[in-house]
């Protein structure tokens, strides 16, 4: 009887998902879950791979500038550029924009959640692996005092939801031990909480929208709060806390979402236009450092975030068959983004020269990584995906 109580509670879940899904497309003047073939077409054709390719690269390359400190006027130019560009916020978007589509096309819930969970789950194991391998090359001595409890904590947390969780035995290791890892967790919590935004997408569609924008501003309320907060230590520890969870992020994956839902609206202002937006946003830039206006980084204005989310998808959307042509669809950036910080690790584990040698040497390594990953655990487990928008999305 115990047994049967998941499957009943899941088999629930499907009737709802369907319910939802299908008033949910109706009120936003969609025939049904897919759409016509002529707008399912331009989603299935698309440069968002090479995109997170590039925001990927951008996060790992600032890493290894950051960690690796190759010195020179060049090094200080690539990271002044990158950070016009930041890499996380980029993700959150494209995010945004693909999961809702997917979910739309998914036959039901277990088939949304499963899919998830392949793209996620195999390859972030087989990193954790992978981790524990550095920490062995390291010495246990270089790590502080690791207890039984603390050791199986750590794993817990590592293959469920939690990676963005310090032990202490890590304390020691400067870089700490991939801790690029803390948005998982917050991308998982998209996917959890996707199901309950479509929900309110019942509604019609303006009032849709507008609750969308509530929602978003009420993310980004959070958000600033942690920027000008940490008054006291209290505050801190809170703030510390929220850092790691969806809520100061919400308002980023919510811009996807509203850009993918309102597609037929905004398509005409970005589908082709990529050179318009991109001028437009590099004189924003341009404009925000003679003001000596920050950019915000992962902590994205957004006066700079909204522009760069139309740039990002207008890239994607014009020469749309440029990512295939370029990467063939080998979808590598997930796995650079796994083991970019694991390779610096070690590099700075070893006293590794603080050079461009040891800066190329941490970027080709986890190219390497990245295409070992998708090759060998990615992409077979992605082929058991159902109801995708893309095979290997």
């Amino acid at each position: 009887m115990a047994a049967r109580l998941p499957n009943r509670i899941l088999d629930t879940l499907d009737a709802l998902f369907h319910i939802v899904a299908a008033r949910g497309c109706r009120k936003f003047g969609e025939s049904g879950i897919g759409s016509s073939e002529g707008l399912a077409s331009d989603w299935r054709v698309n440069n968002f791979d090479l995109l997170r390719l590039l925001a990927a690269l951008q996060v790992a390359v600032v890493h290894s500038i950051g960690f690796l400190k190759p010195t020179g006027y060049f090094a200080r130019l690539l990271e002044a550029g990158l950070d016009r560009f930041p890499g996380v916020p980029i993700f959150f978007v494209i995010s945004g924009v693909l999961i809702s589509k997917s979910y739309e096309r998914s036959d039901s819930l277990r088939d949304y959640l499963r899919n998830r969970c392949l793209r996620i789950f195999p390859a972030l194991w087989v990193c954790l692996v992978v981790g524990v391998a550095v920490i062995l090359a390291l010495g246990v001595g270089s790590f502080g005092r690791i207890t039984t409890p603390d050791w199986l904590l750590w794993w817990a947390r590592q293959m469920s939801i939690f990676q963005g969780f310090k032990p202490a035995f890590l304390e020691p290791l400067s870089t700490g031990l991939n801790g690029s890892l803390w948005t998982i967790p917050v991308e998982l919590e998209f996917y959890i909480v996707l199901p309950a935004l479509y929900g309110i997408l019942r509604l019609r569609r303006r009032l849709g929208n507008m609750r969308l924008l509530a929602i978003a501003l009420a993310s980004l309320a959070v958000q600033l709060l942690i920027v000008s907060g940490h008054r006291s230590v209290g505050q801190a520890r809170a703030y510390s806390l929220l850092q790691v969870t969806l809520v100061p992020y919400l308002w980023m994956f919510l811009a996807g979402i509203s850009i993918q839902r309102n597609w037929s609206t905004v398509r005409g202002w970005l589908s082709g236009r990529a050179h318009w937006w991109g001028i437009g946003y590099l004189m924003l830039c341009a404009a925000a450092k003679w003001l000596r206006v920050d950019t915000g980084g992962n902590y994205m204005s957004p006066v700079y975030l909204l522009p760069l989310a139309g740039l990002i998808v207008s890239l994607a959307m014009s020469a749309p068959q440029l990512s295939d042509r370029i990467l063939r669809h080998h979808d590598v950036s997930y796995g650079l983004y796994l083991y970019h910080m694991l390779v610096i690790d070690l590099l700075v584990g070893l006293a590794a020269p603080s050079a461009w040698a040891s800066f190329a040497a941490a970027i080709i390594v986890s190219l390497g990584l990245a295409a070992l990953s998708w090759t060998l655990i990615e992409k077979p487990y992605l082929r058991g995906k159902r109801g995708a928008l893309r095979s290997f999305n």
